[in-house]
């Protein structure tokens, strides 16, 4: 692969210069030793006459000579691509774990607003890595030019069938299948099983606790369990689910062997561990195969079985809006869409991590507030981007795109360009946000954030230059809304199941917190390790590089019950109210902008 960027910078290379100094000085003592081994013969002509000694000196001093070709080529390159090091060209093209992000956040951190990728070294398909943030808002908002369509539609998670996967740029399908499914979320009919939620999770963990081996629990693949398990129980409709975890026959192991059945929840982690590089999960993998396998089963089941997302596709089917490969592909979807995973793990990991904050948390759940934890939770999705980096768009439209999209440096997208989006590097860039590499909860504290998000003054300051949000040091057009807060994207393809995704976190987090105290240990220091995208691992989700162990203890006291039942009431009156302020929702950022510009003016 071979990169490309705009400002490049070649100036003042002081090694090329000593490079070319010694090549010349090496030139100059191989022409003198030529000049002063010579002999005469008898006819008084010059002849050269070169001993074995001066042989290997020449030999060596030619081999240097090539060296150093290639170390002054080496510099050039150098300069040219800053600040990316020739080791992280070979570093993407061996899609080592963790380069294409350390590409985006050196190319971010020094001003860059774009790189090119070419897969066949000087030819082939493009990709575009954008830091830009005004080229992100416009990829994710002008959906009939840069469309989501996969390399492998059909064998793919992400499919031509289901609404993630669906053609964009309003579809007849698109809009079909988000039709079908909106209600579920928009409605949050989820909410009303929060209290059956709560219950499992608190026994779930209670099991954990018993089993518990002696270094201490894995405690994101706790987290990640107990998002899983909530799915089957709210998308599928599951009646009930064990304590003890969801398991499902393994049909790619003949039945009776150790290995016949699985964790649901961690053979779909192993189906989602293929890395950042543009892969999509596919149907067609081993690890894939239990999850589809228990989905197929369920499609025989009859509706009154049926519950969630599973039950209004079922019934779509019966009247013809949806196909049956269409409602198989959309559960598969909705079952492995875990971004609460990490987002659970890593806002519980720091509110455990810090005395202070875990006991301001309790005292405002004491207080039936929950403010506090709603401020935790949107500095996560900031600091810890749920997906790392969004599914690639495609240009369709490539003189629209052009006129949309327009590159600083002179870049000019084509027809076929693959777009990257690099969330979490541009959440964390700090020409936007003050100290982003500290997890700063009070960098969204306004006292009536939660309570009234309309009509207030101070938050619309806060939006436009607080808020621990600076603005970007180069010029850009005012009217213009930039990409600098979207972890459920912006624009027609804003995540369908955001407020699905918020309220699960919550009840996770509140929970958690608020019925047990955790210790944290982490053997391998990955906490220690900045800026936070180097705590990640290789995958579609921001999930921890490295384990870190758990010893949990329950907390069995009145003041639990009381904090629980104060969520559950809280979360039945304010969940939409929660999700617009956590989500950073566009339409309403949007309108917050356009108040402040007529203020000014």
């Amino acid at each position: 692969m071979v990169l490309y960027g705009n400002n490049y910078n070649i100036k003042g290379n002081k090694s090329t210069a000593v490079l070319v100094a010694l090549a010349a000085v090496i030139v100059t003592l191989i022409w003198n030793t030529v000049t002063d081994i010579q002999a005469s013969n008898g006819d008084g002509e010059q002849a050269y006459s070169l001993d074995a000694a001066g042989v290997a000196l020449l030999v060596l001093a030619g081999a240097l000579l090539v060296l150093i070709a290639v170390g002054i080529l080496f510099t050039i390159i150098s300069a040219h691509i800053w600040p990316v090091e020739v080791k992280d060209l070979f570093r993407v093209l061996a899609e080592h774990p963790g380069s294409l992000l350390e590409l985006a956040n050196k190319c971010n951190r020094c001003g860059r607003d774009f790189w090119s990728i070419k897969s066949k070294l000087f030819w082939g398909e493009r990709t575009l890595i954008l830091t830009s943030e005004k080229s992100v808002r416009d990829v994710l908002i002008y959906n009939e030019v840069f469309e989501r369509t996969m390399p492998n539609p059909e064998a793919s998670v992400t499919s031509c069938h289901t609404v993630l996967g669906a053609p964009g740029g309003g579809s007849a399908k698109w809009k079909r299948l988000r039709t079908v499914c909106s209600p579920f979320f928009d409605n949050a009919e989820f909410e009303s099983r929060t209290q059956e939620v709560i219950e499992h999770i608190i026994a779930a963990v209670k099991a954990a606790i018993k089993n518990a081996p002696m270094d201490g629990i894995d405690y994101f693949q706790l987290i990640n369990r107990l998002v899983v398990e909530i799915h089957l129980l709210l998308i599928l409709g599951v009646k009930t689910v064990a304590s003890d975890g969801m398991v499902v026959q393994n049909p790619m192991v003949e039945k009776g062997n150790e290995n016949d059945s699985v964790m649901l929840a961690d053979t779909i982690d192993d189906s989602l561990n293929i890395g950042m590089q543009g892969h999509a999960p596919s149907y067609t993998s081993n690890e894939f195969a239990p999850l589809l396998n228990y989905l197929t089963e369920r499609l025989q089941l009859p509706a009154s079985e049926l519950g969630g997302i599973e039950r209004i596709l079922c019934e779509a089917q019966k009247n013809g809006e949806v196909t049956s490969i269409e409602r198989l592909h959309n559960l598969c979807m909705y079952m492995i869409a875990l971004a609460p995973s990490p987002a659970s793990f890593w806002l519980t990991t720091h509110v455990f991590l810090k005395e202070s904050l875990l006991n301001n948390i309790r005292e405002e759940a004491d207080c039936g507030n929950f403010t506090k934890l709603s401020f935790c939770f949107k500095e996560t999705l900031r600091m810890y981007a749920p997906v790392p980096i969004m599914i690639q768009r495609y240009v369709v439209n490539e003189e629209t795109a052009n006129h949309v999209c327009l590159l600083e440096g002179s870049m000019a997208l084509k027809k076929g360009d693959h777009v990257v989006i690099p969330t979490i590097i541009m959440q964390n860039d700090p020409t936007i946000w003050v100290k982003p590499d500290e997890f700063r909860p009070e960098r969204w504290d306004d006292g009536e954030v939660i309570s009234s998000l309309e009509n207030n003054k101070d938050l619309k300051i806060k939006m436009r230059r607080g808020s621990g949000i600076e603005k970007r040091p180069v010029a850009q057009e005012r009217e213009v809304m930039k990409a600098r807060y979207f972890p459920f994207g912006m624009g027609q393809h804003t995540c369908l199941g955001q407020p699905y995704a918020v309220w699960l976190t919550m009840t996770v987090a509140s929970t958690i917190i608020n019925n047990f105290d955790v210790e944290l240990s982490d053997p391998e220091e990955i906490m220690e390790l900045k800026p936070s995208y180097k705590r990640i691992r290789d995958h579609i989700y921001s999930f921890p590089k490295h384990p870190l162990r758990a010893k949990i203890t329950a907390i069995n006291t009145p003041c639990a019950t009381r904090r629980s039942m104060a969520f559950r009431k809280s979360m039945a009156s304010g969940i939409k109210r929660v999700s617009m302020f956590v989500g950073g929702d566009m339409s309403f950022q949007m309108a917050l902008m356009k108040a402040i510009d007529d203020e000014e003016d």
